[in-house]
């Protein structure tokens, strides 16, 4: 795809973490709650120590657009599991999602990953048409309390990679 990049996340970009996931549509779509540049300073220097996952910071003409991140990458069932695919608003519906998905998704069978498997919201079906494009189908629903203390009807996806 034309002039987007995936790179690894990396300290510097604690900063546009932050702005990403205190954007209010994003929050909503997440069922997040705000958090603070000291939060995502943190966790960048954790994933930064743990070789089971690993977060990717898209870019679009240079300028970040995204985050997805992946864990399960030690598993010994050799699934993975898409923890995060969040594209700022501006940057959705543009085919992004579905083309970095498939680039993590030949990532991972290069090393030597069989499935890929994620949660997502019943209501999210702008996600839900993303990922079905991706190979990915509904394995199991459940209920689940989300990190602002709502309720969520979730499916469990998953594809052979």
């Amino acid at each position: 795809m034309e002039h987007i990049e995936i790179r690894s996340v990396s300290a510097g970009d604690a900063e546009f973490l932050f702005q990403l996931m205190n954007e209010p549509t994003v929050m909503k779509a997440l069922n997040e709650v705000p958090t603070e540049k000291r939060d995502w300073e943190e966790a960048v220097s954790a994933w930064s120590e743990d070789a089971d996952e690993e977060g990717y910071i898209v870019l679009r003409s240079g300028q970040p657009a995204g985050w997805f991140a992946v864990n399960g990458l030690l598993a010994d069932d050799h699934t993975a599991f898409l923890k995060m695919a969040v594209l700022l608003p501006a940057y959705q519906g543009k085919h992004i999602g579905r083309y970095v998905i498939t680039k993590i998704k030949e990532n991972l069978q290069s090393r030597g990953i069989l499935s890929i498997a994620l949660f997502t919201n019943q209501s999210n079906l702008k996600a839900q048409k993303c990922y079905a494009k991706c190979g990915f189908k509904v394995i199991d629903t459940l209920t689940e309390e989300m990190s602002d203390h709502t309720i969520a009807d979730r499916y469990k996806m998953a594809c052979q990679i």
